[in-house]
C-alpha cells in the first residue's frame, strides 16, 4: 500500500541563530542542511518518490514529503536513525580534539537527544489532496504533542549562553569559568564565561574549519565602502595594506576597526604604527564620505515565501506538487548568485527560506532582486523580507533576532519589505513598505544624496506627533508636510512626491518619517553599482 509520508526536522531558526560568530552561524546551517540531505537521500534509496524537495542535489529544506510503499513507520524510524547517526558522526569527528576539555558523557547525551524529528503519514489511494491534508493535520498534531523530555542536567553546572536549555559540557575552574586550555584552544577560542553546550561546541569547531571562507560582521561592514575606497583613496589603501602585511594579518577589517589587543599578530605594534593607521583610516573615510558615528554597520536579511502552506494545500496532484517543488528549487538555486552579486554572503537557503549577510548599502537592492526572482521562478507566489541594519559589535544572536522581527513585521502585510535600523545609541526604528511601493526607497535615498537636509525626517516626525491627538484631513496634513519640505535646505534640487498612504493619519506620517530616517542613514555609505562585488581584501 502507498502512503504519503511527511517528515519535519527541527529546530531550525533557533538552531542556526545560536551563534557568536558568523562562522558558527554558517556551520549550524550546514549541519541542518546536511542532515536533511542524508534523510532525503536515504528515503530515495529505499524507493521513496520524493515530492518535496524536488531532488537531493539542492540544499533541502527541513521538511520532506514523499510517497512510500510498505510500512511507513519502519521507514520513518530508519530515517530518524540516519539523522541521529549523522549528527553523532559529526560530533565524533571533533570529539577527539576536545577530549581533555569536555565532559564527554554529557556531550554525547546532548548530541544524541538534540534533534526533534516529527513524522506523519496518511494512506494514498489516488486522491493526493486528501492524503496531503490529512498528513499535514497529523503532523501539526504531532508537533503539538512534543516529547517534552527533561534534559540531563548534572547539578552545579552553568547553562550554555547560546542555548540556555542545556548545561555546559566544557570543563570549568573553581570560579565557574572555562579552563584556560579551552580558552587557548585554536578550535574553540572560548571567552571565560562562554560555557557552551555540545551542539554549540560542534558548530564552533566546524565554524573554525570554515575560517577564511565566511566573512565576519566586521568584514561585511567594511564591504559597504571598501571598493569605493580602493578607487578614491588608492594610496591610503595601499599603505594600509602594507602595514597589514608587515604585521602578518590575514584580514584588513581587524586593522581598520582596530582593537589592538585582539589582533592576531606576533609583531609588536608601536605607537607610530597606531598613529599611521589612524591617519590612513581618516583619509579613507574622508574620501568615501562615511561619517565616523555611522561607521561599522552591516545588514542581516531574512526572507520567506508568503502563505506557502496554503499554496501547498491547494495542490491537487503529485505532479502539481512536484512542479511547485521544482519551481522553489529553481529559486533556491539562484539565491547564492544574487546575494554574492550584491557583495553578500548566503548563510542559509532552505527552499523559499533565506538568510544572508550583506553590506548595509546593498541589502535593499538585494532583497528586491530576491523578490523579483521568486515571483519569476514561483508564479503567483509572493516573498516578504526583513532587513536589520546593525553594528558589528552587536551580539550576533540578537542581531539575527532583529532581522527575524523585521521579517515578522513584513509578514503582517505580506508581499512587503521591513527595514529595521538599530543604532548603537538611540531608539530602534522600523519602516515597512509593500513591494509595489519599493521605488519610494530609491526616490528618497536619491533625494538625500542630492543634498536634502538631514533634519527633514525629524521635522516630519514632529509634525506627526503634533497632530497625533487631533483629527486632520489628509489633504491638509499633506500640504503641511509639503510646506515643511519646501523651506528645507536642498529642497529646490530634488523632485520627490509624498505617497498618499503616508497621510492616512498622524501615525502613518510618523512611520513614513521613520522610512526617511533610514533612507538618510543609508546615504552615509557610498552608492555602489550592482555588478561591483565591493569586497574587502
Amino acid at each position: 500500500m502507498k502512503y504519503l509520508l511527511t517528515i519535519a526536522l527541527e529546530p531550525v531558526q533557533e538552531f542556526i541563530a545560536a551563534a557568536r560568530r558568523t562562522a558558527d552561524l554558517k556551520a549550524g546551517s550546514q549541519l541542518l542542511v546536511e542532515t536533511a540531505r542524508k534523510v532525503a537521500a536515504h528515503l530515495e534509496a529505499q524507493g521513496a518518490e520524493l515530492i518535496f524537495p524536488a531532488n537531493t542535489h539542492i540544499d533541502p529544506p527541513n521538511k520532506i514529503v514523499c510517497i512510500v510503499v510498505g510500512d511507513p513507520k519502519t521507514l520513518a524510524i530508519e530515517a530518524r536513525k540516519i539523522a541521529q547517526e549523522h549528527l553523532q558522526s559529526e560530533w565524533k569527528s571533533v570529539e577527539g580534539a576536545l577530549a581533555t576539555l569536555i565532559n564527554a558523557e554529557l556531550a554525547t547525551h546532548q548530541i544524541r537527544n538534540f534533534l526533534e524529528f516529527y513524522v506523519a503519514w496518511a494512506p494514498f489511494q489516488g486522491e493526493y489532496a486528501a492524503a496531503q491534508q490529512q498528513a499535514e493535520r497529523l503532523l501539526a498534531g504531532r508537533k503539538a504533542l512534543r516529547d517534552f523530555a527533561q534534559p540531563h542536567s548534572p547539578p552545579g553546572l552553568p547553562k550554555s549562553p547560546l542555548d540556555p536549555s542545556r548545561d555546559t559540557v566544557v570543563r570549568l575552574k573553581g570560579n565557574l569559568e572555562v579552563v584556560d586550555e579551552a580558552q587557548k584552544d585554536a578550535n574553540l577560542r572560548l571567552k571565560p564565561r562562554e560555557t557552551l553546550d555540545a551542539i554549540s561546541l560542534l558548530k564552533r569547531v566546524k565554524g573554525r574549519q570554515l575560517a577564511g571562507k565566511v566573512p565576519s560582521t566586521i568584514e561585511m561592514a567594511l564591504r559597504s565602502f571598501w571598493g569605493v575606497a580602493e578607487q578614491k583613496a588608492s594610496t591610503a589603501v595601499h599603505k594600509l595594506n602594507q602595514i597589514k602585511e608587515n604585521l602578518g594579518l590575514a584580514e584588513m577589517e581587524g586593522l581598520f576597526f582596530p582593537r589592538w589587543n585582539d589582533l592576531e599578530t606576533d609583531q609588536p605594534i608601536d605607537e607610530e604604527t597606531k598613529n599611521d593607521v589612524k591617519k590612513l583610516r581618516h583619509e579613507i573615510l574622508t574620501a568615501v564620505g562615511v561619517p565616523e558615528d555611522q561607521l561599522g554597520y552591516y545588514a542581516i536579511l531574512v526572507a520567506d515565501g508568503d502563505r506557502m502552506g496554503e499554496r501547498i494545500s491547494s495542490l491537487k496532484t503529485i505532479e502539481e506538487h512536484k512542479t511547485f517543488s521544482q519551481q522553489v528549487a529553481s529559486f533556491a538555486g539562484a539565491v547564492r548568485g544574487i546575494v554574492e552579486r550584491y557583495g553578500g554572503y548566503l548563510v542559509y537557503c532552505g527552499g523559499d527560506d533565506v538568510m544572508a549577510l550583506l553590506p548595509a548599502n546593498r541589502a535593499l537592492a538585494c532583497a528586491k532582486a530576491l523578490r523579483d526572482t521568486f515571483q519569476q521562478k514561483v508564479p503567483g507566489a509572493t516573498l516578504s523580507a526583513g532587513i536589520a541594519l546593525v553594528h558589528f559589535l552587536e551580539n550576533l544572536q540578537n542581531a539575527v533576532e532583529r532581522a527575524r522581527q523585521a521579517e515578522r513585521k513584513a509578514k503582517c502585510s505580506r508581499n512587503a519589505v521591513a527595514v529595521a535600523l538599530h543604532p548603537r545609541s538611540g531608539e530602534a526604528i522600523t519602516a515597512t513598505t509593500q513591494w509595489d511601493h519599493f521605488a519610494i526607497w530609491q526616490e528618497w535615498i536619491g533625494a538625500f544624496r542630492q543634498g536634502l537636509a538631514c533634519g527633514f525626517p525629524y521635522e516630519l516626525y514632529a509634525l506627526g506627533q503634533e497632530y497625533e491627538e487631533t483629527f486632520i484631513d489628509a489633504a491638509v496634513l499633506k500640504a503641511e508636510a509639503e510646506r515643511v519640505l519646501k523651506r528645507k535646505e536642498g529642497a529646490e534640487r530634488v523632485q520627490v512626491q509624498f505617497p498618499d498612504w503616508a497621510f492616512q493619519d498622524a501615525l502613518s506620517l510618523r512611520e513614513f518619517a521613520h522610512l526617511l530616517v533610514i533612507a538618510r542613514f543609508l546615504t552615509s555609505y557610498p552608492e555602489v553599482a550592482d555588478d561591483d562585488e565591493n569586497r574587502a581584501d
